[in-house]
């Protein structure tokens, strides 16, 4: 750039966009309609110099009304420059530019020396320059921008000609002095150098305070106030408390809150994990918020080919499943470059991942099944910067997936079903600069499929046993999977954004729309059965209840169960032959008591496999379904400082969901939330190089897609949960249809909330070094749940199933006023915020970082947590407001809260020598997961209660309450695990061949990592012995060629 002449002057920020990446066709997910993606790109291209105002007011016109967010992808640069006498220089020329970014920024110094440079896609290699005639040109290379955070630069120009380059060698800062963002980069030199699963998820076990994630379901970890354990199921290191985006496509299921897509790491330039301190621009998260950012093309075409594979003849012995065989490879191919060089450009992967497994039985000898899993990862992106202020970007992505059974060990082959998911991916971007005001317009289209088929035809039939009887799989699972469930999950999303730089201010707005979607179509094969074995003929529900079995359902000391069984019974014309049998005073009553004391299960009519009869589901109508809801966000952030170096972040975001059944309706639309993000960073030498901040933030919680089913499950399919009593099938509950709503949400109910309190510092050590100390606290409200109303309120003719005094002090009753009714609703649940329910969180986190310097690199941290709480429930319908004895103002229910983890080690490392030989490594240790003392029913690991006789009184209502030594009461093992990547990297020219060797658990531990925590076992395991273990040392071999 050549000299300036006349005055100095301030002007507006100009930009080329260098690098990009073009859409590729992909075949459809099944079942869909193809999607015209090229037609928007087509009239973008053809409009006017106008298309700016016009694509902002059509994103803001077409948001139809109600979002979980898109995400930041780029971040800033800010540079200060002064002469020799420290004097503020204003109107020098700041250029910044990377070889592997998208975008190159050029703008000039204020009156005070100060220059912002915005919009910058990820990259550790951007070079800043400054120029002003009558001083030397500076240059300073390696400088990182990371997305969502401001690198701070402060440069001193020499007196001297332009021409003379002074080019500062000192590394630049790696903190950000003016965020308390709590965000790790993962970067390509980090995830290139040590050994991962090659996946996006398995990167987050790099970042501090992430806990480790369930080695047969990954991908899903936990992070500090995010819970890492549900009831249902019994599940542990899988947390449903995190977001997932891909350049800015919300990926996260809408339905379980897990991530919902995959892509070939190939193509990722950055990720950026936060798990902390998180601004109003970002939705909020009790967990962990993942932002992929994808590698960008250039003017130079770049690519590579990759080949890596993986078998059992490269697995240690496996001491706990023996002759588990398996194969797996995974090829990729990449490739970018210029279309119309310095205006267009694409990038482009196509990746196929396949694994075969011999399943093995849980007595490590029987092989029962042979799975394989075939998966093929699509990507392209096309970028066009038809002039230096504009750039237009489309993404797409998808990942088709067939999985032909499961590879879990407690599923028998019977019982086995495939599974179809993945879908395709859209995301167009529009941004525009216009002097200091940058604007962004956005539209994302994700779809995702989970859909599951049975293996085999015929009902499901699970027997139930005793806790003490001897038993297999085999013999706790007959029948096959009984149904064959489609299930289609999309989520659309809008979004307009601009920031608009005034002195010391950035003022950032937005508005977001989201439309997550949910289509059904569930089809059973004869019913669910839940049955007794042989010996426990003649067994009541009283003793099913009162003694430890395997499983248990039908309950008649369970509310919702008791009234739906008497209203059924009302109504039947042999209704005086049952009050013969369960009307034990002849009062014309059926109590609790009564039914329990009487119903009992002796006969075999009519079951599939000639056991006793006990419960089942069943299905009365067929028909699709689809729900959805609709999440409507604005949010309003000022970045300012009021010196050089104390900075503040005052943010606030305000969202509401509306949530609409399968008719269509709206059944209910949440309040207003309102999140105030608040932040004060101070730089205590002013060099840049230091930070001490503190913040405060609230997180809402969204309801997921999944309650909008509970609740507006209103047309189609129709099930009936039915008992076996007076030798029929009696329907105790509807789920589906019209008839009677299974849940209703009610008038009062809130949305989740996590307020983050957090007080950081952080220092540059110099040489691309730094570290960091955090203290964190956090605490959970508005927990929400589903209610029995029967149990908590008045009926219409004023009786209710609440077994105590109303009035009591200590009275656990609600009645209708705390949901928010005036009369009685007719459903079978309700949901509502939980009474009491609370979760409280506080931990220590120390982090080392050495960003690659030297030939080596290091992240290293140790996080301390101790989560309490009473509760599990988390957008799921969980049993604490079914049972008066799970109450989470209940005696016994406060404690340490399973799936916590309270000490967290993490190194990883690696180091190359100067002839290609490289080594790379992790080590992480953690001190065992909390669990709770369960039992099992209606599919749940619920905590066990104390023996018959030794019922205590609360309340004034005499219960078997929780036992105290319940909850958080066990901690499974301690473990530690040390995985190491060998390489070798050849280079001729542009081209190198890498060669890769990863073994993940050198030192082959197989100890377990988490025990069976059900008192009676399931499966053959009984409670203590182990269930999950460390997988047995494992070798992965690849080679990958890449160029330019």
């Amino acid at each position: 750039m050549g000299p300036r002449t006349g005055p100095i002057r301030r002007t507006p920020v100009t930009s080329r966009c260098r690098t990009g990446r073009s859409s590729l066709s992909a075949r459809p997910a099944r079942g869909r309609p193809t999607i015209a993606a090229s037609a928007p790109w087509r009239v973008l291209a053809a409009q006017a110099p106008g298309r700016a105002v016009a694509l902002l007011a059509l994103l803001i016109a077409t948001f139809p009304a109600a979002a979980q967010g898109q995400v930041t992808t780029t971040g800033s640069i800010r540079v200060a420059v002064s002469d020799p006498a420290g004097l503020s220089i204003p109107g020098a020329t700041v250029t910044a530019a990377a070889d592997d970014a998208a975008t190159t920024r050029v703008a000039f110094t204020d009156a005070a020396g100060l220059v912002e440079l915005r919009a910058l896609n990820p990259s550790a290699r951007y070079v800043v320059t400054v120029e002003l005639p009558g001083f030397r040109t500076s240059r300073q290379a390696g400088v990182l921008v990371r997305a969502g955070q401001t690198a701070s630069l402060a440069v001193s120009l020499e007196v001297g000609n332009l021409t003379e380059a002074v080019v500062v060698t000192a590394a630049p800062p790696v903190v950000d002095v003016t965020s308390a963002v709590v965000a790790e980069d993962i970067t390509l030199d980090l995830t290139e150098a040590v050994p991962t699963g090659r996946s996006y998820q398995s990167y987050l076990q790099l970042v501090p305070g992430v806990l480790p994630d369930d080695p047969e379901s990954p991908g899903n970890p936990a992070s500090k106030s995010g819970l890492n354990y549900r009831d249902i199921g019994g599940d542990a290191g899988v947390s449903r408390d995190n977001f997932y985006y891909i350049d800015g496509i919300n990926v996260t299921d809408g339905v379980s809150g897990t991530f919902g897509a995959n892509l070939n790491t190939e193509i990722i330039q950055e990720q950026q994990v936060l798990t902390g301190g998180i601004p109003a621009e970002y939705v909020g998260a009790p967990g962990l918020l993942s932002s992929v950012i994808t590698k960008s093309g250039a003017n130079q075409f770049s690519g590579s080919i990759n080949y890596f594979f993986q078998n059992d003849g490269l697995v240690a012995e496996n001491r706990n499943a023996s002759d588990q065989e398996f194969s797996r490879f995974d090829t990729a191919l990449t490739g970018g470059g210029p279309v119309i060089r310095d205006e267009a450009w694409f990038f482009a992967s196509y990746r196929r991942l396949g694994r075969t497994d011999t399943v093995v039985a849980l007595d490590g000898i029987d092989v029962i099944r042979t799975v394989q899993k075939k998966q093929h990862q699509l990507y392209g992106r096309g970028t066009w910067a038809p002039d230096t202020n504009e750039t237009i970007t489309f993404t797409f992505l998808n990942d088709p997936t067939d999985i032909s059974g499961s590879r879990n060990r407690e599923v028998t082959n019977a019982r086995d079903s495939s599974r179809v998911q993945g879908g395709n991916n859209y995301h167009l971007k529009y941004t525009r600069l216009f002097g200091n005001l940058l604007v962004e317009g956005s539209y994302s289209k994700h779809n995702g499929e989970v859909s599951d088929y049975a293996a085999l035809s015929g009902p499901r039939n699970s027997i139930v046993f005793r806790d003490t009887d001897i038993r297999t799989l085999e013999d706790e699972q007959l029948g096959g999977f009984g149904l064959d469930d489609l299930d289609q999950r999309d989520t659309e999303g809008y979004k307009a954004t601009a920031v608009v730089q005034s002195g010391r201010h950035a003022i950032h707005g937005g508005v977001e729309f989201m439309r997550n979607a949910n289509l059904r179509d569930t089809v059973f094969d004869g019913g669910l059965y839940t049955s007794l074995a042989g010996p426990l003929a003649g067994l009541t529900a009283a003793e099913l209840f009162a003694g430890s079995f395997s499983d248990t359902r039908f309950d008649p000391t369970n509310s919702s169960d008791y009234s739906g069984f008497i209203r059924t019974v009302d109504r039947l014309p042999d209704r005086a032959s049952f009050y013969g049998l369960y009307d034990l005073d002849g009062d014309g009553t059926i109590t609790q008591d009564e039914l329990a004391a009487g119903l009992a299960f002796a006969s075999t009519a009519g079951n599939p496999d000639g056991a006793i009869n006990y419960d089942r589901m069943i299905q009365s109508e067929l028909g699709l379904q689809q729900t959805r809801s609709d999440g409507l966000s604005f949010f309003l952030q000022d970045t300012f400082s009021v010196a050089d170096n104390l900075s503040f972040d005052v943010g606030v975001r305000t969202e509401r969901f509306a949530h609409f059944a399968t008719d269509g309706v709206n059944i209910f639309t949440f309040d207003w939330t309102f999140a105030p993000r608040l932040s004060v960073s101070y730089d205590p030498a002013g060099n840049g190089r230091q930070r001490i901040s503190a913040y405060y933030g609230r997180y809402y919680d969204p309801i997921r897609n999944n309650l909008t089913n509970f609740a507006g499950t209103l047309t189609g399919s129709i099930r009936e949960e039915q008992v076996y009593a007076n030798d029929q099938w009696v329907t105790y509950r509807v789920r589906g249809g019209p008839q009677q709503a299974d849940a209703l949400f009610a008038p009062t109910t809130k949305t989740p909330w996590t307020d983050d309190f957090q007080v950081s510092w952080e220092t540059d050590l110099g040489g691309g070094r730094s570290v960091m100390a955090l203290y964190t606290k956090r605490r959970t409200r508005d927990i929400i749940e589903d209610y029995d109303m029967a149990l908590y309120a008045f009926r219409s003719d004023g009786t209710t199933n609440y077994p105590g005094r109303v009035d009591h002090p200590d009275s656990l009753f609600l009645g209708l006023d705390y949901f928010g009714y005036d009369t009685f609703p007719e459903s079978n649940f309700v949901i509502a915020t939980l009474a009491g329910g609370a979760r409280d969180y506080q931990g220590l986190e120390f982090t080392f970082r050495q960003r690659l310097r030297a030939n080596w690199q290091a992240l290293a941290a140790y996080t301390y947590g101790h989560a309490t709480g009473n509760t599990n429930s988390d957008s799921n319908a969980d049993f604490q407001g079914d049972v008066i004895w799970l109450d989470p103002r209940a005696p016994n229910q406060w404690g340490d809260q399973p799936g916590s983890i309270a000490h967290l080690f993490k190194v990883s490392t690696s180091y190359h020598w100067a002839g290609g030989f490289q080594i790379g490594a992790n080590w992480r240790w953690n001190s065992g997961t909390l669990a709770s003392r369960t039992f099992r029913a209606f599919r749940r690991n619920l905590p066990v209660r104390v023996e018959t006789g030794e019922e205590f009184e609360f309340a004034g209502i005499t219960r078997r309450w929780l036992s105290p030594t319940a909850v958080g009461s066990l901690r499974n093992p301690s473990f530690g695990v040390v995985d190491v990547r060998l390489l070798y990297n050849y280079r001729l020219a542009d081209t190198r061949l890498e060669l890769f060797a990863d073994v993940f658990n050198l030192l082959d531990s197989q100890d377990a990592i988490r025990n069976q925590d059900l008192l009676a076992g399931a499966g053959g395991n009984a409670f203590g012995d182990g269930i999950r273990f460390t997988p047995p040392r494992r070798v992965f071999l690849g080679t990958r060629l890449s160029f330019g």
